[in-house]
């Protein structure tokens, strides 16, 4: 930041203008759930789980991923995460949040997303310890509201602490293409 700038030019530039630093993308099938028999039902409701919000038939993918984990271009710098650092003396000061996520659907799809609690990492940056927060009553995150995305339709949506997404099919399994750009706040 310059001297010439204040601290409310540099978040328009960053954030208003649409000036992310990190990008990753996904493509992935979306799952039709058919509830099955009654007694298969009990079943698999003892198999679902909070991490793909309680409902049968979503997918989960966490922000970043594939950005840090491709084959031919995965390098952890390109979607860093908390402790990753260059060297001693450049390290970034934080989790990479998804800042704009963009979305093409090739049917009826239901979305949400899931962001840091900004409690939570307000009272990480005064010093409290995990444990310490845990005992506040404080989660870590926040499920969004889903959002149905009509067949061939593109959205974007501007989540605050993006690090996840699920999603599942309505009606018809298809298709959806996923496009995040991020930052990392204060480490750009």
């Amino acid at each position: 930041m310059s001297i010439f700038e204040a601290l409310a030019s540099t978040w328009e530039k960053r954030f208003m203008q649409q000036h992310y630093s990190y990008r990753d993308s996904h493509s992935a099938t979306t799952v039709l759930f058919v509830p099955p028999a009654f007694a298969e039902a009990q079943e698999l409701a003892l198999l679902a789980t909070e991490a793909v919000a309680g409902v049968p038939g979503t997918v989960y993918y966490p922000f970043g991923f594939n950005a840090r984990n491709n084959a031919l271009t995965g390098n952890r710098f390109r979607w860093p995460n908390m402790g990753d650092c260059a060297s001693p003396n450049v390290c970034p000061r934080g989790q990479c949040y998804a800042r704009e996520v963009m979305i093409y659907v090739t049917e009826d799809t239901w979305v949400r997303f899931i962001s840091l609690e900004p409690i939570y990492l307000t009272l990480l940056a005064q010093g409290y310890t995990v444990a310490q927060i845990a005992v506040m009553g404080v989660t870590q995150t926040i499920t969004e509201v889903e959002h149905f995305l009509a067949a061939d339709d593109k959205d974007t949506f501007y989540p605050t602490y993006g690090i996840a997404i699920v999603f599942r099919a309505d009606t018809a399994a298809g298709t959806i293409y996923i496009s995040v750009e991020g930052n990392v706040e204060g480490g750009e």
